[in-house]
């Protein structure tokens, strides 16, 4: 399957998801907003909520190649006024590089939402208990144990990106 990415206009993903799938059949395009779990502090109580990961793209999975998937969708791509581009590497390439896809779907469950992860600070290292960056402690680049939030390091679209993934600290040993 190869995967393309859709630039939208923020806040706009939903309703260009629900497009996409209006207009296309599964084979040729099962559109998803990859998400994160946010956790946040009520009244002492931890609540957890789903947020896109990339705001203002929608991701779309097809069997189809590069070429032929443009000349099928782009008129109606085109028609949308949520939708600004499709996003490329160059002219030629346009699919979701493999090893993009690949750290994606290894962080991410089944509906494409990178779940929270719990740890342990030891010293002044972060070990990683459960969750997707069990085992990921080296592309952790900051954590905010106030806001269980830790930024990570991933590539999208040929650049390093920073995202928020949820993070809970639940101790610290000296």
């Amino acid at each position: 399957m190869y995967w393309y990415i859709l630039f939208v206009k923020s806040g706009r993903e939903h309703r260009v998801q629900q497009y996409m799938n209006k207009i296309a059949d599964t084979e040729m395009a099962n559109p998803f907003i990859p998400l994160h779990e946010f956790l946040f502090k009520i009244s002492g109580v931890i609540k957890r909520e789903l947020k896109p990961l990339f705001p203002g793209y929608v991701f779309v999975e097809s069997a189809i190649p590069g070429d032929e998937f443009l000349k099928k969708l782009n008129n109606r791509i085109h028609s949308s006024s949520d939708i600004v581009r499709i996003l490329k590497y160059s002219d030629t390439e346009i699919e979701v590089r493999e090893s993009e896809k690949q750290m994606l779907l290894d962080l991410c469950n089944n509906q494409h939402c990178i779940e929270s992860s719990r740890g342990i600070i030891k010293g002044d290292r972060i070990h990683v208990i459960n969750g997707p960056l069990k085992g990921r402690e080296s592309i952790i680049k900051k954590i905010n144990r106030h806001k269980k939030q830790a930024l990570i390091e991933i590539e999208f679209m040929g650049d390093k990106r920073i995202v928020n993934v949820a993070l809970e600290i639940v101790e610290k040993i000296q």
